[in-house]
């Protein structure tokens, strides 16, 4: 699983880049639409790796309760590493997802310039209203998602190393074929 969830976070870090650069460098409607366009994909993208990723670890750690359930010792020692996995990842996961999807829809409203322009000069750069709050939006969105991504990736390997510890265990004390 930490394969996949590697190649689904280059996956997204991938579009993230691909979507960022093609908003700096808007040239017209088929541009814009390809920015729209690319931006609603890629908040997809994040949405379903982190989404993904909390669905994996909260069923794995239903396994690793399961699988510990009838050892005090080893669930005093193993079922509080799912709870750790979870807070290590869930808040930030959240916030990715939430501020992806955020920087999407403030872009569907540079789209469609609902907030209305402030004309104080401080941001002559472009004619369309608000275009730097989804800009903060973005950047945000970015140390989120990379932030997270890096967390999941570690809680993934570390999940694994607790899972391979837990079979290991519970291979050496399973009886042997003809003993008994």
């Amino acid at each position: 699983m930490r394969t996949a969830i590697l190649a689904f976070s280059l996956l997204s870090a991938a579009m993230i880049a691909w979507t960022c650069s093609s908003g700096l460098t808007l040239d017209g409607r088929a541009a814009m639409m390809t920015h729209f366009v690319l931006g609603t994909a890629t908040a997809i993208l994040c949405t379903f790796v982190h989404v993904l990723i909390m669905f994996y670890l909260i069923g794995t750690g239903i396994d690793i309760r399961e699988a510990v359930k009838d050892d005090a010792s080893l669930s005093d020692r193993f079922v509080p590493l799912t709870r750790e996995f979870k807070r290590r990842v869930f808040p930030l996961a959240t916030l990715s997802t939430a501020f992806i999807v955020l920087a999407a829809l403030m872009g569907g409203e540079v789209h469609s310039r609902i907030i209305p322009r402030v004309s104080d000069g401080l941001f002559p750069v472009r004619e369309v209203a608000a275009w730097w709050i989804h800009g903060a939006v973005v950047l945000l969105a970015v140390v989120l998602n990379a932030t997270a991504f890096v967390a999941e990736l570690r809680v993934a390997r570390d999940n694994r190393a607790v899972i391979d510890e837990i079979n290991r265990v519970l291979g050496d004390a399973a009886p042997t074929a003809g003993s008994a």
